[in-house]
């Protein structure tokens, strides 16, 4: 049986309850997300006529509690000469762009990259950034007239993400050359017309080409912090080069002044498991910025067993800066976990060498917390089985090292992905012989949070068992 075999009902089974999806259709990387008038907007790259990738518009969902999702018609749809490609969306509270009547709300504004096809009969093959405008509060969009705004003649300059900096009063555009691996960022007073500001590179970022890029305030607190203390956050996203093989999402700490960004450190992996892409903040929150990444990988998107619908969205996160007594900076996530889901709490994988289980119903989302120790090495291992089935395996370990891996070579029904199945292992940077995780098991969504927040680890599974036994044994 191939993976797109798979009968209707058990990709149904697949379906995560608390991951958003599509109800049908392709999903890449979230667009425009935003909080607004107290709910949050997810856009997302979407194929409203099939299941793999082509016709590329914007879907649309909105959510009360970031856990449950509803859909909302297509946002943006593209036409026959023009793909509408990532972006992001503001509120422009002021109505600096007048694209609002006068003495009406300021509208929301979504920013994507137009990707025009070789038939189009201006700009054939060329990639560039235009609008569109809301007044009902995201529903019903309206694309500009004098699109698009900005344009370099270029094949590969995509994905404006747009930011207020109060500081200098100006609006804040950062994009990518993806092939010349360079940032590019742009300044405006009205969001319409742009000026070049200044462009950004780095030599240790990998990656076949560059997208998604992000740019974020973010508090700094800890032992070794200041008072009020800040630092800024350049996010971007690399195919390949990711951590874990394939497709993958990194950042780069540093500062910013309204105009240039500039880092002297090394990038981070923002997720060190193969299926987190295009990770993005919402506009529209204040203090530490929520992230929300595509839960899939370009190395075997298309191959992913649930069509009709396919690929989801990772667990929002939230991003915080901790310093230490030396003053460096640690990069702490939270997944942000609905209430609902049963927690299993199994404590401290040294206390003795004896092994314990739980049998849970698998196609119910849960949550298992605990430490893993290299003194006496244990692993968590979820065995996903029914009574007629070979049991598929899960497993998380720590080495002698301290070092901890998220295995799912064995935890599909069916081939999958064969050349990804380990996470990029886990380190503390303080050495430790204890590390705690909190392991989050949506159907076929797998979010890990370690060590207190500063490894996250995002893979996808595709079990063919109903039940599953969660087990703390003695490391193989």
């Amino acid at each position: 049986m191939t993976p797109t075999a798979l009968s209707a009902s058990r990709t149904e089974l697949f379906r995560p309850r608390f991951h958003l999806t599509p109800e049908a259709t392709w999903m890449n990387d979230p667009n425009g997300l935003i909080r607004y008038d107290g709910r949050w907007h997810a856009f997302y790259q979407n194929n409203p006529h099939g299941s793999l990738w082509g016709n590329l518009s914007w879907g649309h969902a909105v959510s009360d509690d970031l856990a449950t999702w509803t859909h909302l018609p297509v946002a943006l749809p593209c036409s026959e000469n023009e793909m509408i490609f990532s972006g992001s969306v503001v509120h422009d509270a002021a109505n600096s762009s007048g694209l609002a009547a006068p003495g009406e709300p300021g509208p929301l504004v979504a920013f994507y990259t137009s990707a025009y096809s070789e038939s189009h009969p201006t700009r054939a093959g060329i990639q560039a950034q235009s609008i569109a405008y809301s007044t009902d509060g995201g529903t019903v969009w309206t694309y500009y007239e004098g699109n698009p705004i900005l344009d370099r003649d270029s094949k590969n300059f995509r994905d404006p993400k747009v930011f207020f900096h109060p500081e200098t009063e100006r609006w804040v555009m950062v994009t990518v050359e993806a092939v010349d691996y360079r940032v590019h960022l742009f300044t405006s007073s009205d969001l319409l017309t742009w000026e070049p500001s200044s462009t950004f590179a780095h030599p240790e970022v990998d990656g076949g080409i560059w997208e998604c890029p992000d740019l974020l305030r973010v508090p700094v607190s800890g032992p070794g912090a200041r008072p009020g203390q800040e630092a800024w956050v350049l996010v971007l996203s690399t195919n390949p080069g990711g951590p874990a093989g394939g497709s993958g999402t990194y950042l780069l700490i540093g500062d910013f002044d309204g105009r240039r960004f500039s880092s002297e450190g090394s990038p981070r992996p923002l997720d060190l498991g193969p299926d987190c892409y295009a990770a993005v903040s919402f506009s529209g929150v204040e203090g530490d910025p929520v992230l929300l990444g595509w839960m899939n990988n370009w190395a075997y998107a298309t191959q992913t067993p649930t069509d009709p619908w396919r690929s989801a969205m990772t667990l929002p996160r939230t991003l915080h800066l901790a310093a230490t007594v030396d003053g460096s900076l640690e990069v702490i996530q939270h997944l942000v976990v609905p209430s609902e889901i049963r927690t299993l709490e199994l404590g401290d994988g040294a206390a003795d060498g004896s092994s314990e289980s739980t049998m849970l119903d698998a196609e119910e989302p849960f949550r298992v917390r605990g430490t893993l120790s290299a003194l006496d090495p244990q692993q968590l291992v979820l065995r996903f089985a029914d009574g007629s089935s070979q049991a598929q395996t899960l497993v998380l370990s720590m080495d002698a090292q301290g070092r901890v891996v998220l295995d799912r070579s064995a935890a599909h029904a069916a081939p999958f992905a064969p050349d990804h199945s380990l996470s990029h292992p886990y380190a503390p940077r303080v050495p430790s012989d204890r590390v705690s995780y909190d392991l989050i098991v949506d159907r076929s969504c797998i979010d890990l949070e370690l060590d207190g927040g500063r490894g996250v680890v995002s893979q996808q599974i595709f079990p063919g068992g109903s039940e599953v036994t969660v087990s703390l044994e003695p490391a193989e």
